[in-house]
C-alpha cells in the first residue's frame, strides 16, 4: 500500500499517483514504438529487452540478500506452508496473476502476428516445429 498509494475502500479512490502513472505512460509508449516500427526493428529491440531484466534481476538480488532479515525471508521461502494451498483463496490470487502477466503484452503479440507470410505455411505448421 505504500508504494501504490491504494485506499481503504473502493468508495475513497483517492488522488492519482502520478509517480505510478508516469511509469504506465511510458511503458506504453515504448511498446507502442515497438510495434509502430513494425517487425524490422524489433529484433534490435529484443538484445535490449533479454539482456536488460537479467542486470536488473541480479541488482536486486544482490540489494536483496543483503538487507536485515534476509536469511528469514529466504527461509520463508524455501520451506513453504503446504497447508495454504488448500486455500481457494491463494488459488484465486494465483490466477489473477496469469491475465496481469499476460495483459501488457497480448496486443503486441497479436499485431506481430500480422506480418506472417501467408503463402509459406499454416499457423499449425509455424507452432509444431
Amino acid at each position: 500500500n505504500e508504494v501504490l498509494e491504494a485506499s481503504d475502500d473502493l468508495a475513497n479512490p483517492g488522488a492519482v499517483n502520478w509517480k505510478l502513472c508516469l511509469c504506465l505512460l511510458f511503458t506504453w509508449t515504448v511498446v507502442f514504438l515497438c510495434v509502430y516500427k513494425g517487425i524490422k526493428t524489433s529484433g534490435k529491440v529484443m538484445y535490449f529487452t533479454t539482456f536488460f531484466p537479467y542486470v536488473v534481476l541480479t541488482i536486486l538480488f544482490v540489494r536483496g540478500v543483503t538487507l536485515d532479515g534476509a536469511d528469514i525471508g529466504l527461509t520463508h521461502l524455501f520451506k513453504p506452508d503446504w497447508s495454504k494451498l488448500l486455500s481457494g483463496e491463494v488459488w484465486l490470487e494465483a490466477s489473477t496473476q496469469i491475465f496481469y502477466s499476460l495483459g501488457i503484452g497480448f496486443g503486441g503479440l497479436i499485431a506481430f502476428s500480422s506480418y506472417k507470410d501467408k503463402s509459406s505455411r499454416t499457423a499449425l505448421q509455424d507452432t509444431l516445429t
